[in-house]
């Protein structure tokens, strides 16, 4: 709560026109604005990622704190490229989302070169907050719908439900962070994670669900909880059972689940041709929407995979650069990991990582400007004491064996 006052107040200095605001207002403010922008409809979070991806390309000196990170000229070479497949296929969609994909990824730099433990942790309360703003207006969605369509799966503030259902799975995985991080408030972020789990029940997003469980386990072995896993391991296995006994309980029915496989059959049939068939650069960002009525698929506007979306928009070209990318940040993390640094914000990246991954085997919720930009700014905690990171990287380099560990005092006390 002190942080979110802290960025109010922030918002306030920006907004009011004083005359003396620091950097630290303006990075506090753009990361408060940021963060609840991401749980409005997605206008909101439109106009603020433009706004500060805007500001971090106009000021030199943003600009170039946040260029620092490494690749960073690979995946706008990427972007551009990409940009420039999807017109050559009249894929305006795809023009356009490359444009803002770009806006996102400058916006997820700038929050990594200003990261601090007090503006993260300000971003997850907001987060927190926000999304049991999400889940009361998604009750309300389902109490007015209810009556005549039980089967509707409330989409929120969010166009699509698996959307909802995704923002959902990081926050549960966030609140559990919390818990650990700052236990006064344990019963807080407790309930957090029981209206976000409602949420995700009316949602029925079985891949969000999926990916959340998956996370969560990553973060309970790692912080050695073995009492609670073996617990969350009964839970979810008594919840199947449950499931499989009474099936009438499951958010979706068992013909829409059957549907909804079918229907992923088709696309997947459909993306893998039109793949063969432009391999190498693709046809540009959301390429499935022009090609799935020349391959019979089923209509709609990705593949509903995370791989066959990516080779199907970028080709193995492109993949392979976002497979660099990616592979760089997944570097930084396992580095600060061997460095002890900030090792519980490192496994918190790294389950977020697991969940989209898992979530990206049925469907591709982050391929989309709310849930990519919150991904982006929860791995911004890559950031934090980045310069300790690489004294550390340096002194290992000088450094390498055991035997140099007295060098090494010597090193640092002069």
């Amino acid at each position: 709560m002190v942080f979110i006052v802290k960025a109010l107040r922030s918002c306030y200095a920006l907004f009011a026109g004083k005359k003396e605001i620091s950097q630290a207002d303006i990075d506090r403010a753009a990361v408060f604005l940021f963060t609840v922008s991401l749980f409005l409809p997605f206008y909101f979070s439109l106009v603020t990622v433009s706004c500060i991806a805007f500001m971090t390309m106009v000021k030199y000196r943003i600009r170039t704190k946040a260029f620092q990170a490494p690749f960073t000229k690979l995946i706008f070479t990427f972007l551009v490229g990409s940009f420039f497949v999807a017109a050559s296929y009249n894929n305006y969609r795809g023009m356009a989302y490359s444009i803002l994909i770009y806006a996102i990824v400058v916006c997820g730099l700038y929050f990594r070169s200003v990261m601090t433990r007090e503006l993260y942790y300000m971003a997850l309360d907001t987060a927190c907050a926000a999304s049991v703003f999400c889940v009361v207006v998604a009750l309300i969605q389902k109490f007015l719908v209810y009556s005549s369509f039980s089967d509707y799966r409330p989409v929120s503030t969010f166009v699509n439900a698996n959307y909802f259902g995704m923002m959902i799975e990081f926050i549960v995985v966030i609140a559990l962070y919390r818990i650990f991080t700052n236990p006064k408030k344990t019963m807080q972020y407790a309930i957090v994670i029981a209206l976000n789990l409602a949420g995700l029940y009316l949602a029925g997003s079985f891949s969000s669900a999926l990916g959340m469980v998956c996370a969560v386990f990553v973060w309970l072995v790692y912080k050695r909880q073995s009492k609670i896993s073996k617990v969350a391991f009964l839970v979810i296995l008594a919840a199947g059972i449950a499931f499989l006994v009474f099936p009438q309980l499951l958010p979706r029915s068992a013909a829409e689940i059957q549907r909804t496989i079918d229907h992923r059959m088709s696309i997947w049939h459909a993306a893998w041709r039109a793949f063969k068939a432009t391999p190498i650069f693709g046809r540009g960002a959301t390429a499935y929407h022009i090609i799935w009525e020349q391959y019979g698929g089923y209509q709609t506007y990705h593949c509903h995979s995370l791989v066959l979306d990516t080779l199907l928009n970028f080709g193995i070209v492109g993949a392979a650069a976002i497979c660099v990318y990616i592979g760089s940040y997944i570097r930084i993390l396992v580095q600060r990991y061997r460095h002890h640094i900030c090792r519980d914000l490192d496994i918190l990246a790294a389950a977020i990582f697991v969940s989209v991954l898992v979530h990206g085997l049925t469907d591709v919720t982050i391929f989309w400007i709310q849930t990519g930009a919150f991904f982006f700014l929860i791995v911004s905690c890559l950031g934090i004491d980045s310069a300790y990171q690489n004294q550390q990287e340096y002194l290992a380099h000088l450094f390498p064996t055991l035997e140099d560990r007295t060098a090494q005092a010597v090193y640092l006390k002069n």
